[in-house]
């Protein structure tokens, strides 16, 4: 077993900090019946540290209460003080920000974001939250039953998915995934999509790709766009009915069916599309991803 010094890792979990570490130990939580405590050096430098630390986390004013009359955002930054007094050259954040309302989420995220950039430190961050994932790494690993399956930059794991999983979980709304067909046509091929034995969707693909016969369609929702759009030189339009406009104010989402495939488009806020409306989708196919569903892996 490897084992941990308390002088290279402080580690927040749920508005908990785990310290106290010595060689070989098991790790214990711990919550002091003071906020936060620096534990090295003499009690001016202890002071100083504690003080700079507040005023970097704005908290001067919670120093003197105890934990049980903190909120949970207070707790949170209380807990990433303790962290930082110590020093430590990695810190572990286990889905710190979990148990926060919306907007604290939000602000608390913004104030990491800012703690990382001003320590230079490095910060191993667990959580299942993909949009922390995207606003927060430099780097991702994404995990499915202990597996990695995929490393990479946010807009590599975003904009280049490696398999099925990743592209299903990373995103908000997520990637449409659309079954498809394929079909060599002279240096190309055609990928054709089905809705209830009607072409709705074809185009050529001149990448140099051995596709299967059956393919699974990645494209996100920003992709698809409302009507014709001339400024993209590789876009094709079908037209569906529309199930669910979702008004998301800087955006509209709009949901409609592919054969039995959920599609979620990102239209313009002021579109004036209405359930029940059939409109002309177009799909940049440059951003499209191609996936094998058998194996789940990138083709593309």
């Amino acid at each position: 077993k490897n084992q941990i010094s308390a002088e290279v890792v402080s580690i927040i979990s749920d508005n908990k900090l785990v310290d106290n570490i010595e060689e070989g130990d098991e790790a214990i939580l711990i919550f002091n019946q003071t906020p936060f405590y620096a534990e090295s050096g003499g009690q001016e430098e202890q002071n100083k540290k504690l003080q700079d630390v507040a005023k970097q986390l704005q908290i001067e004013n919670l120093l003197s209460r105890k934990p049980s009359q903190l909120s949970g955002g207070q707790r949170q930054r209380v807990a990433m003080g303790r962290a930082l007094v110590r020093e430590p050259a990695i810190f572990l954040f286990d889905e710190p920000l979990s148990n926060l309302d919306a907007k604290l989420r939000v602000q608390m995220r913004t104030e990491i974001k800012r703690l990382h950039s001003d320590l230079n430190a490095s910060i191993v961050y667990v959580t299942h939250d993909q949009i922390e994932a995207m606003t927060l790494a430099t780097k991702i690993v994404v995990l499915k039953d202990g597996i990695i399956q995929q490393i990479g930059t946010p807009a590599e794991i975003y904009n280049s998915p490696q398999n099925l999983f990743v592209a299903d979980f990373m995103g908000s709304p997520s990637m449409n995934l659309i079954h498809a067909k394929t079909k060599k046509s002279g240096k190309n091929w055609e990928i054709s999509v089905q809705d209830h034995n009607k072409t709705v969707l074809r185009f050529q693909e001149n990448k140099k790709i051995k596709f299967p016969e059956s393919i699974v369609l990645g494209i996100r929702p920003e992709d698809i766009y409302e009507g014709q759009i001339k400024r993209l030189n590789n876009t094709q339009k079908a037209k569906f009915p529309i199930d669910v406009v979702e008004p998301a104010g800087s955006d509209t989402y709009v949901v409609s069916k592919i054969s039995d495939a959920e599609i979620t488009a990102r239209f313009k806020a002021e579109t004036k599309v209405k359930p029940g409306d059939k409109v002309n989708f177009s799909f940049d196919i440059s951003k499209a991803s191609y996936f094998d569903p058998s194996s789940g892996n990138r083709l593309n």
